[in-house]
Protein backbone atom coordinates (compact mmCIF):
# COMPACT_ATOMS: atom_id res chain seq x y z
CA UNK A 1 0.00 0.00 0.00
CA UNK A 2 2.92 2.31 1.33
CA UNK A 3 4.60 1.25 -2.45
CA UNK A 4 1.37 2.31 -4.44
CA UNK A 5 0.80 5.83 -2.72
CA UNK A 6 4.83 6.61 -3.37
CA UNK A 7 4.00 5.75 -7.15
CA UNK A 8 1.31 7.36 -7.71
CA UNK A 9 2.72 10.74 -5.46
CA UNK A 10 5.43 10.49 -7.79
CA UNK A 11 3.71 10.08 -11.05
CA UNK A 12 1.02 13.27 -10.11
CA UNK A 13 4.18 15.11 -9.10
CA UNK A 14 5.68 14.50 -12.50
CA UNK A 15 2.69 15.14 -14.44
CA UNK A 16 2.23 18.77 -12.46
CA UNK A 17 5.71 19.45 -13.17
CA UNK A 18 5.57 18.32 -16.94
CA UNK A 19 2.22 20.20 -17.68
CA UNK A 20 3.67 23.46 -16.07
CA UNK A 21 6.47 23.39 -17.73
CA UNK A 22 4.84 22.92 -21.14
CA UNK A 23 2.29 25.40 -20.32
CA UNK A 24 5.01 28.38 -19.20
CA UNK A 25 6.38 28.40 -22.66
CA UNK A 26 9.13 26.39 -21.32
CA UNK A 27 10.82 30.04 -20.09
CA UNK A 28 12.09 28.22 -17.20
CA UNK A 29 9.05 29.86 -14.79
CA UNK A 30 8.29 27.61 -12.23
CA UNK A 31 5.76 29.98 -10.47
CA UNK A 32 3.41 26.46 -9.83
CA UNK A 33 5.63 25.24 -6.83
CA UNK A 34 2.81 25.61 -5.04
CA UNK A 35 0.28 23.22 -7.21
CA UNK A 36 2.83 20.51 -6.23
CA UNK A 37 2.76 21.03 -3.17
CA UNK A 38 -1.28 20.78 -3.07
CA UNK A 39 -1.80 18.92 -6.09
CA UNK A 40 -0.33 15.67 -5.22
CA UNK A 41 -2.17 15.23 -1.45
CA UNK A 42 -5.54 16.30 -3.71
CA UNK A 43 -4.87 13.89 -6.24
CA UNK A 44 -4.27 11.05 -4.18
CA UNK A 45 -6.91 11.46 -1.55
CA UNK A 46 -9.07 11.58 -5.09
CA UNK A 47 -7.41 8.04 -5.69
CA UNK A 48 -8.28 7.02 -2.46
CA UNK A 49 -11.94 8.14 -2.71
CA UNK A 50 -11.92 5.83 -5.73
CA UNK A 51 -10.70 2.61 -4.03
CA UNK A 52 -7.68 2.97 -5.89
CA UNK A 53 -6.18 1.58 -3.16
CA UNK A 54 -8.34 -0.82 -2.38
CA UNK A 55 -5.99 -3.90 -3.19
CA UNK A 56 -8.47 -6.74 -3.60
CA UNK A 57 -10.02 -4.81 -6.70
CA UNK A 58 -6.53 -4.00 -8.29
CA UNK A 59 -3.82 -5.35 -10.59
CA UNK A 60 -6.64 -7.38 -12.49
CA UNK A 61 -8.95 -6.31 -15.19
CA UNK A 62 -9.87 -3.31 -17.06
CA UNK A 63 -11.99 -1.65 -13.75
CA UNK A 64 -8.15 0.17 -12.26
CA UNK A 65 -7.75 2.26 -15.47
CA UNK A 66 -10.92 3.41 -15.60
CA UNK A 67 -10.95 4.39 -12.37
CA UNK A 68 -7.63 5.89 -12.93
CA UNK A 69 -9.38 8.21 -15.84
CA UNK A 70 -12.10 8.97 -13.55
CA UNK A 71 -9.85 9.65 -10.62
CA UNK A 72 -7.55 12.07 -12.89
CA UNK A 73 -10.46 13.65 -14.16
CA UNK A 74 -11.58 14.56 -10.80
CA UNK A 75 -8.24 15.59 -9.45
CA UNK A 76 -7.79 18.16 -12.59
CA UNK A 77 -11.55 19.70 -11.74
CA UNK A 78 -10.47 19.74 -8.42
CA UNK A 79 -7.78 21.51 -9.04
CA UNK A 80 -9.38 24.17 -11.53
CA UNK A 81 -11.82 24.93 -8.77
CA UNK A 82 -8.96 25.51 -6.20
CA UNK A 83 -7.61 27.70 -9.03
CA UNK A 84 -4.04 27.72 -7.29
CA UNK A 85 -2.52 26.97 -10.49
CA UNK A 86 -3.85 29.59 -12.53
CA UNK A 87 -1.30 32.09 -14.33
CA UNK A 88 -2.02 35.55 -14.50
CA UNK A 89 -0.96 36.48 -17.89
CA UNK A 90 -4.34 34.77 -19.83
CA UNK A 91 -7.69 32.45 -19.46
CA UNK A 92 -6.06 30.79 -22.39
CA UNK A 93 -2.88 29.68 -20.70
CA UNK A 94 -4.70 28.17 -17.80
CA UNK A 95 -6.95 26.18 -20.19
CA UNK A 96 -3.97 24.65 -21.68
CA UNK A 97 -2.60 24.24 -18.19
CA UNK A 98 -5.84 22.39 -17.36
CA UNK A 99 -5.76 19.95 -20.43
CA UNK A 100 -2.05 19.28 -19.93
CA UNK A 101 -2.38 18.57 -16.30
CA UNK A 102 -5.31 16.28 -17.37
CA UNK A 103 -3.75 14.73 -19.98
CA UNK A 104 -0.66 13.71 -18.12
CA UNK A 105 -2.08 12.72 -14.92
CA UNK A 106 -3.60 10.16 -17.03
CA UNK A 107 -0.75 9.46 -18.89
CA UNK A 108 1.74 9.15 -16.20
CA UNK A 109 -0.50 7.48 -13.47
CA UNK A 110 -1.77 4.78 -16.46
CA UNK A 111 1.69 4.18 -17.38
CA UNK A 112 2.87 3.69 -13.51
CA UNK A 113 -0.05 1.58 -12.65
CA UNK A 114 0.94 -0.19 -16.19
CA UNK A 115 4.39 -1.03 -15.06
CA UNK A 116 3.36 -2.16 -11.54
CA UNK A 117 0.52 -4.51 -12.63
CA UNK A 118 3.61 -6.63 -15.05
CA UNK A 119 5.67 -6.62 -11.91
CA UNK A 120 2.98 -7.75 -9.33
CA UNK A 121 2.23 -10.23 -12.34
CA UNK A 122 5.99 -11.54 -12.47
CA UNK A 123 6.02 -12.09 -8.70
CA UNK A 124 2.80 -13.69 -8.71
CA UNK A 125 3.96 -16.17 -10.69
CA UNK A 126 6.81 -17.18 -8.97
CA UNK A 127 4.94 -17.48 -5.87
CA UNK A 128 4.84 -14.14 -3.86
CA UNK A 129 2.26 -11.69 -3.58
CA UNK A 130 -0.50 -14.57 -2.96
CA UNK A 131 -3.08 -15.03 -1.22
CA UNK A 132 -3.78 -18.46 0.55
CA UNK A 133 -7.69 -19.59 0.28
CA UNK A 134 -9.54 -21.98 1.47
CA UNK A 135 -12.33 -23.60 -1.40
CA UNK A 136 -15.65 -24.69 0.49
CA UNK A 137 -17.26 -27.34 -1.59
CA UNK A 138 -15.25 -29.82 -3.24
CA UNK A 139 -17.59 -30.76 -6.31
CA UNK A 140 -17.01 -29.83 -9.98
CA UNK A 141 -17.16 -26.22 -9.72
CA UNK A 142 -14.96 -26.20 -6.49
CA UNK A 143 -12.27 -28.41 -8.39
CA UNK A 144 -12.69 -25.88 -11.97
CA UNK A 145 -12.28 -23.15 -9.77
CA UNK A 146 -8.78 -24.73 -7.90
CA UNK A 147 -7.96 -25.61 -11.61
CA UNK A 148 -8.29 -22.19 -12.90
CA UNK A 149 -6.22 -20.40 -10.08
CA UNK A 150 -3.52 -23.28 -10.60
CA UNK A 151 -3.44 -22.25 -14.12
CA UNK A 152 -3.43 -18.38 -13.81
CA UNK A 153 -0.95 -17.85 -11.16
CA UNK A 154 -0.70 -14.30 -11.85
CA UNK A 155 -4.25 -14.11 -10.46
CA UNK A 156 -2.47 -14.66 -6.90
CA UNK A 157 -4.85 -16.73 -5.35
CA UNK A 158 -3.01 -20.38 -4.23
CA UNK A 159 -5.83 -22.86 -3.11
CA UNK A 160 -4.39 -24.89 -0.04
CA UNK A 161 -7.27 -27.17 0.45
CA UNK A 162 -11.23 -27.77 0.59
CA UNK A 163 -13.73 -28.27 3.36
CA UNK A 164 -16.27 -30.46 2.18
CA UNK A 165 -20.17 -31.75 3.02
CA UNK A 166 -19.67 -35.01 1.62
CA UNK A 167 -15.88 -36.22 1.35
CA UNK A 168 -13.89 -37.60 4.57
CA UNK A 169 -10.79 -35.70 5.63
CA UNK A 170 -7.77 -36.64 3.32
CA UNK A 171 -9.68 -37.65 0.37
CA UNK A 172 -7.44 -36.07 -2.53
CA UNK A 173 -9.43 -33.58 -4.64
CA UNK A 174 -7.40 -32.38 -7.61
CA UNK A 175 -3.46 -31.84 -7.65
CA UNK A 176 -2.35 -32.98 -4.59
CA UNK A 177 -4.72 -30.51 -2.81
CA UNK A 178 -7.32 -32.39 0.18
CA UNK A 179 -10.35 -32.31 1.67
CA UNK A 180 -9.36 -30.48 5.56
CA UNK A 181 -12.38 -30.78 7.45
CA UNK A 182 -16.51 -30.55 7.05
CA UNK A 183 -17.39 -26.84 6.50
CA UNK A 184 -18.40 -26.62 10.59
CA UNK A 185 -14.51 -27.22 11.21
CA UNK A 186 -13.87 -23.95 8.50
CA UNK A 187 -12.44 -21.66 11.61
CA UNK A 188 -9.98 -24.07 12.74
CA UNK A 189 -8.82 -25.12 8.98
CA UNK A 190 -8.55 -21.66 8.49
CA UNK A 191 -6.63 -21.10 11.68
CA UNK A 192 -3.88 -24.36 11.17
CA UNK A 193 -3.58 -23.43 6.93
CA UNK A 194 -3.08 -19.70 7.50
CA UNK A 195 -5.47 -18.85 5.06
CA UNK A 196 -6.06 -14.88 3.83
CA UNK A 197 -9.77 -15.73 2.42
CA UNK A 198 -12.58 -18.40 2.14
CA UNK A 199 -14.22 -18.97 -2.03
CA UNK A 200 -17.66 -20.21 -0.95
CA UNK A 201 -18.97 -21.97 -4.05
CA UNK A 202 -22.49 -22.67 -3.27
CA UNK A 203 -23.26 -25.31 -6.03
CA UNK A 204 -20.98 -27.50 -4.55
CA UNK A 205 -21.70 -27.65 -0.91
CA UNK A 206 -24.99 -28.50 0.74
CA UNK A 207 -27.82 -25.69 1.26
CA UNK A 208 -27.76 -26.18 5.08
CA UNK A 209 -23.91 -25.34 5.03
CA UNK A 210 -24.17 -22.57 3.15
CA UNK A 211 -27.03 -20.89 5.58
CA UNK A 212 -24.74 -22.02 8.31
CA UNK A 213 -21.68 -20.62 6.76
CA UNK A 214 -23.60 -17.05 5.75
CA UNK A 215 -24.78 -16.83 9.37
CA UNK A 216 -21.67 -17.64 11.32
CA UNK A 217 -18.44 -16.94 8.33
CA UNK A 218 -18.39 -13.32 9.18
CA UNK A 219 -16.73 -14.14 12.20
CA UNK A 220 -13.35 -16.08 10.78
CA UNK A 221 -11.14 -13.23 12.60
CA UNK A 222 -11.09 -10.99 9.69
CA UNK A 223 -10.13 -13.43 6.72
CA UNK A 224 -12.40 -12.29 3.88
CA UNK A 225 -15.32 -14.73 2.69
CA UNK A 226 -16.20 -14.38 -1.14
CA UNK A 227 -19.04 -16.11 -3.07
CA UNK A 228 -18.35 -17.62 -6.36
CA UNK A 229 -21.34 -17.02 -8.16
CA UNK A 230 -22.96 -20.48 -9.80
CA UNK A 231 -23.90 -18.94 -12.88
CA UNK A 232 -19.79 -19.25 -13.34
CA UNK A 233 -20.22 -22.38 -14.08
CA UNK A 234 -23.10 -22.35 -17.08
CA UNK A 235 -21.84 -19.33 -19.26
CA UNK A 236 -18.72 -17.32 -20.65
CA UNK A 237 -20.40 -14.13 -20.16
CA UNK A 238 -19.19 -11.24 -17.86
CA UNK A 239 -21.59 -11.31 -14.64
CA UNK A 240 -22.20 -7.44 -13.60
CA UNK A 241 -23.49 -6.78 -9.51
CA UNK A 242 -26.44 -4.08 -9.75
CA UNK A 243 -28.58 -2.96 -6.75
CA UNK A 244 -32.64 -3.12 -7.75
CA UNK A 245 -35.03 -1.83 -4.12
CA UNK A 246 -31.80 -2.47 -2.28
CA UNK A 247 -30.80 -5.83 -3.23
CA UNK A 248 -28.01 -7.10 -5.21
CA UNK A 249 -28.90 -8.87 -8.44
CA UNK A 250 -26.29 -10.65 -10.90
CA UNK A 251 -26.82 -9.25 -14.42
CA UNK A 252 -25.60 -10.99 -17.09
CA UNK A 253 -24.12 -8.89 -20.14
CA UNK A 254 -25.03 -9.81 -23.36
CA UNK A 255 -21.20 -10.02 -24.57
CA UNK A 256 -18.14 -11.09 -23.45
CA UNK A 257 -15.69 -8.46 -24.50
CA UNK A 258 -17.01 -4.97 -23.19
CA UNK A 259 -15.74 -1.84 -21.62
CA UNK A 260 -12.59 -0.84 -22.16
CA UNK A 261 -11.20 -4.47 -23.23
CA UNK A 262 -13.92 -3.99 -26.52
CA UNK A 263 -12.53 -0.58 -27.14
CA UNK A 264 -8.70 -1.91 -26.77
CA UNK A 265 -9.94 -5.36 -28.84
CA UNK A 266 -11.40 -3.11 -31.38
CA UNK A 267 -8.73 -0.39 -31.84
CA UNK A 268 -6.15 -3.54 -32.04
CA UNK A 269 -8.53 -5.08 -35.28
CA UNK A 270 -8.70 -1.96 -37.46
CA UNK A 271 -5.76 -0.53 -36.45
CA UNK A 272 -3.91 -3.90 -37.91
CA UNK A 273 -6.40 -4.68 -40.72
CA UNK A 274 -5.93 -1.30 -42.13
CA UNK A 275 -2.30 -1.45 -42.06
CA UNK A 276 -2.43 -4.86 -43.32
CA UNK A 277 -4.61 -4.26 -46.73
CA UNK A 278 -1.14 -2.49 -48.49
CA UNK A 279 -0.24 -6.40 -48.82
CA UNK A 280 -3.25 -8.01 -49.00
CA UNK A 281 -4.72 -6.56 -51.82
CA UNK A 282 -2.24 -7.32 -54.00
CA UNK A 283 -1.89 -10.73 -52.94
CA UNK A 284 -5.51 -11.48 -53.06
CA UNK A 285 -5.60 -9.68 -56.55
CA UNK A 286 -2.10 -12.03 -57.46
CA UNK A 287 -3.85 -15.08 -55.82
CA UNK A 288 -7.44 -14.36 -57.53
CA UNK A 289 -5.46 -14.19 -61.07
CA UNK A 290 -3.17 -17.15 -61.02
CA UNK A 291 -6.81 -19.38 -60.33
CA UNK A 292 -8.41 -17.64 -62.70
CA UNK A 293 -5.38 -18.94 -65.26
CA UNK A 294 -5.45 -22.14 -64.04
CA UNK A 295 -9.27 -22.31 -64.98
CA UNK A 296 -10.69 -22.09 -61.28
CA UNK A 297 -13.40 -19.20 -59.94
CA UNK A 298 -11.09 -17.74 -57.48
CA UNK A 299 -13.38 -17.38 -54.83
CA UNK A 300 -15.50 -19.05 -52.79
CA UNK A 301 -18.59 -17.68 -50.27
CA UNK A 302 -19.87 -19.41 -47.33
CA UNK A 303 -22.09 -18.20 -44.58
CA UNK A 304 -20.65 -17.90 -41.31
CA UNK A 305 -22.10 -17.53 -37.63
CA UNK A 306 -21.01 -14.23 -36.00
CA UNK A 307 -21.64 -13.23 -32.60
CA UNK A 308 -24.73 -13.04 -30.88
CA UNK A 309 -25.97 -15.53 -33.57
CA UNK A 310 -25.92 -13.32 -36.75
CA UNK A 311 -24.67 -14.50 -39.83
CA UNK A 312 -22.46 -12.97 -42.63
CA UNK A 313 -20.98 -13.82 -46.07
CA UNK A 314 -17.63 -14.37 -45.96
CA UNK A 315 -15.91 -15.07 -49.09
CA UNK A 316 -12.71 -17.01 -49.11
CA UNK A 317 -10.14 -17.66 -51.93
CA UNK A 318 -10.77 -20.43 -53.72
CA UNK A 319 -8.60 -23.39 -52.69
CA UNK A 320 -10.49 -26.42 -52.84
CA UNK A 321 -10.26 -28.95 -50.09
CA UNK A 322 -7.15 -30.78 -48.89
CA UNK A 323 -6.87 -34.42 -49.92
CA UNK A 324 -9.33 -33.49 -53.08
CA UNK A 325 -8.95 -32.39 -56.38
CA UNK A 326 -6.43 -29.37 -56.34
CA UNK A 327 -4.39 -27.81 -59.08
CA UNK A 328 -0.75 -26.65 -57.79
CA UNK A 329 -1.79 -23.06 -56.90
CA UNK A 330 -4.34 -23.90 -54.66
CA UNK A 331 -1.96 -26.38 -52.83
CA UNK A 332 0.26 -23.52 -52.85
CA UNK A 333 -2.44 -20.77 -51.04
CA UNK A 334 -3.52 -24.04 -49.08
CA UNK A 335 -0.19 -24.66 -47.40
CA UNK A 336 0.34 -20.92 -46.98
CA UNK A 337 -2.96 -20.32 -45.45
CA UNK A 338 -3.77 -17.44 -48.07
CA UNK A 339 -6.97 -18.41 -48.66
CA UNK A 340 -7.97 -16.61 -45.39
CA UNK A 341 -6.81 -13.22 -46.34
CA UNK A 342 -10.08 -11.52 -47.48
CA UNK A 343 -11.35 -12.36 -44.46
CA UNK A 344 -9.19 -9.12 -43.41
CA UNK A 345 -12.54 -7.31 -45.12
CA UNK A 346 -14.64 -8.71 -42.63
CA UNK A 347 -12.53 -6.86 -39.58
CA UNK A 348 -13.23 -3.93 -40.84
CA UNK A 349 -16.68 -4.31 -41.63
CA UNK A 350 -17.02 -5.32 -37.55
CA UNK A 351 -17.88 -8.78 -38.56
CA UNK A 352 -14.66 -10.47 -37.35
CA UNK A 353 -11.90 -9.96 -34.87
CA UNK A 354 -8.05 -10.38 -35.64
CA UNK A 355 -7.90 -12.98 -32.59
CA UNK A 356 -11.32 -14.81 -31.21
CA UNK A 357 -12.70 -18.68 -31.95
CA UNK A 358 -12.80 -20.17 -35.32
CA UNK A 359 -15.35 -18.90 -38.04
CA UNK A 360 -18.23 -21.58 -37.80
CA UNK A 361 -20.00 -21.93 -41.24
CA UNK A 362 -24.18 -21.86 -40.93
CA UNK A 363 -23.73 -25.18 -42.08
CA UNK A 364 -21.83 -26.77 -39.33
CA UNK A 365 -23.56 -25.09 -36.42
CA UNK A 366 -24.84 -28.05 -35.72
CA UNK A 367 -21.89 -29.81 -34.94
CA UNK A 368 -21.14 -26.83 -32.56
CA UNK A 369 -24.41 -26.54 -31.01
CA UNK A 370 -23.57 -27.12 -27.65
CA UNK A 371 -20.90 -24.44 -27.38
CA UNK A 372 -22.90 -22.36 -29.28
CA UNK A 373 -23.65 -19.75 -26.12
CA UNK A 374 -20.34 -19.35 -24.84
CA UNK A 375 -18.91 -18.63 -28.79
CA UNK A 376 -21.24 -16.61 -29.42
CA UNK A 377 -20.35 -13.99 -26.66
CA UNK A 378 -17.04 -12.93 -29.05
CA UNK A 379 -16.35 -12.26 -32.80
CA UNK A 380 -14.64 -15.14 -34.62
CA UNK A 381 -11.30 -14.80 -35.43
CA UNK A 382 -8.43 -15.05 -38.11
CA UNK A 383 -6.45 -16.93 -35.73
CA UNK A 384 -6.77 -18.01 -32.18
CA UNK A 385 -5.98 -20.93 -29.99
CA UNK A 386 -8.13 -23.28 -32.41
CA UNK A 387 -5.40 -22.34 -35.06
CA UNK A 388 -2.21 -23.08 -32.81
CA UNK A 389 -2.34 -27.07 -32.93
CA UNK A 390 0.32 -29.00 -34.87
CA UNK A 391 -2.00 -31.64 -35.62
CA UNK A 392 -5.27 -32.85 -35.73
CA UNK A 393 -7.31 -32.57 -32.41
CA UNK A 394 -10.37 -33.91 -31.33
CA UNK A 395 -13.39 -31.14 -31.28
CA UNK A 396 -13.63 -31.39 -27.51
CA UNK A 397 -10.05 -30.47 -26.86
CA UNK A 398 -10.61 -27.77 -29.46
CA UNK A 399 -13.56 -26.43 -27.83
CA UNK A 400 -11.95 -26.57 -24.30
CA UNK A 401 -9.03 -24.14 -25.57
CA UNK A 402 -11.74 -22.04 -27.35
CA UNK A 403 -13.85 -21.60 -24.62
CA UNK A 404 -10.57 -21.01 -22.07
CA UNK A 405 -10.07 -18.15 -24.59
CA UNK A 406 -13.30 -17.08 -24.50
CA UNK A 407 -13.56 -17.31 -20.59
CA UNK A 408 -10.15 -15.56 -19.79
CA UNK A 409 -9.82 -12.62 -22.35
CA UNK A 410 -7.73 -9.96 -21.77
CA UNK A 411 -5.88 -7.76 -24.76
CA UNK A 412 -2.57 -9.50 -23.31
CA UNK A 413 -3.72 -13.13 -24.49
CA UNK A 414 -4.66 -11.39 -28.10
CA UNK A 415 -1.49 -9.93 -27.94
CA UNK A 416 0.14 -13.31 -27.03
CA UNK A 417 -1.41 -15.46 -29.32
CA UNK A 418 -1.13 -12.88 -32.23
CA UNK A 419 2.72 -13.17 -31.96
CA UNK A 420 2.28 -16.73 -31.65
CA UNK A 421 0.15 -17.23 -35.17
CA UNK A 422 2.73 -14.87 -36.67
CA UNK A 423 5.39 -16.86 -36.01
CA UNK A 424 3.87 -20.05 -37.15
CA UNK A 425 2.75 -18.21 -40.52
CA UNK A 426 6.69 -17.22 -40.84
CA UNK A 427 8.01 -20.69 -39.91
CA UNK A 428 5.53 -22.12 -42.97
CA UNK A 429 3.56 -24.34 -40.14
CA UNK A 430 0.46 -22.28 -40.77
CA UNK A 431 -1.66 -25.19 -42.45
CA UNK A 432 -0.99 -27.89 -39.55
CA UNK A 433 -1.00 -25.33 -36.49
CA UNK A 434 -0.38 -27.26 -33.15
CA UNK A 435 -0.27 -26.47 -29.07
CA UNK A 436 2.39 -27.85 -27.12
CA UNK A 437 1.41 -30.82 -25.26
CA UNK A 438 -1.99 -30.76 -26.10
CA UNK A 439 -2.72 -26.91 -24.81
CA UNK A 440 -1.77 -24.22 -25.05
CA UNK A 441 1.53 -23.34 -22.78
CA UNK A 442 0.11 -26.44 -20.51
CA UNK A 443 -3.08 -24.36 -19.60
CA UNK A 444 -6.03 -26.20 -19.10
CA UNK A 445 -9.59 -24.88 -20.50
CA UNK A 446 -12.14 -24.29 -17.85
CA UNK A 447 -15.43 -26.34 -17.68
Amino acid sequence: MLGLLLLDSVAVAVALAAAQWLASDQDGSWAGVLPLLVGVPVAVAVFGLHRLYVLDELFEGPTEYGRVIYGCTVSTLGLIVLGFWTQPASVVSSRELAALAWVLLILAVGVARFLLRRVVRTIRRRGGLTSRAIVVGAGAAGLSLARHFADLKHAGVRIVGFVDDFLPVGTPVVDGLKVLGPPSSLARVVEETGAHEVIVVPAAMAWESFRELSHSGLNLNGTAIRVLPAVRDVVAANVKVHERGFLPFLTLERFRISGVDAVLKGAMDYALALGALPVVLPVVGLAATALLVTGVRPFRVVRMVGRGGTTFRAVFLDTGWPGGVQNAVQRLLYRLGLDRLPLVLHVLRGQMSVVGPRPIPVARRAVYESWMPDLLLVKPGLTGMWALWDEPVSIDDEMRATLFYVRNYTIWLDLELLVRSVLRLVGGRWAHPAMEGGAARGRVAVH
